[in-house]
């Protein structure tokens, strides 16, 4: 969806329906007949993210607790970066540009980038290193989100699969858990 290329890459508050129709071809009357406002724009954005997430919550249900899986993880990313970036991107700018607000979209982010979260922790709750898997959970996810973040700035001068190989190497996951 264009909308989410532009929410990343601008801002829903910068984003304008005119901005949005005109990507995607269409008068914003058209568009208008489709969405009733840019806030219903917005809701379709984050539920779009919050499917995207599923197939991490897929991967990790599927898989044993392990840095394999952890890799797993991140590779899925990177593909999906590569895919489409600004789709990988889209809830942490949305994130920041709603952060200490008291909009309602932000309680709908915090729920799509829950599906993520809630998961992972399952699978760190056993890792004998770490003591609170939720706040590991999160920062694993923040962290993810800043390399495809830095995946954009860099526009390829540093690949992302570089950025994520690094990253893995730095946590320095055991083998198991």
């Amino acid at each position: 969806m264009e909308a989410t290329k532009l929410f990343a890459r601008q801002g829903f508050h910068k984003t304008t329906v005119a901005d949005i129709a005109k990507a995607i071809g269409m008068t914003q009357g058209a568009l208008f007949h489709h969405f009733p406002n840019k806030r219903a724009l917005l809701d379709a954005v984050v539920d779009g993210r919050a499917r995207g997430i599923e197939s991490y919550r897929s991967l990790l249900k599927k898989k044993g607790r392990s840095a394999e899986t952890v890799r797993e993880v991140v590779d899925l990313m990177v593909e999906h970066f590569n895919r489409n970036p600004e789709a990988t991107t889209c809830l942490a700018a949305l994130t920041t540009e709603f952060a200490g607000t008291d909009d309602p979209s932000l309680a709908k982010i915090r729920q799509a980038c829950d599906i993520f979260v809630d998961t992972f922790e399952n699978v760190l709750a056993n890792h004998p290193a770490i003591r609170n898997p939720r706040a590991a959970a999160i920062a694993f996810f923040g962290a993810v989100q800043g390399i495809a973040i830095q995946g954009l700035l860099r526009e390829k001068k540093v690949p992302i699969d570089k950025m994520a190989d690094a990253f893995l190497g730095m946590i320095n996951l055991p083998k198991k858990w």
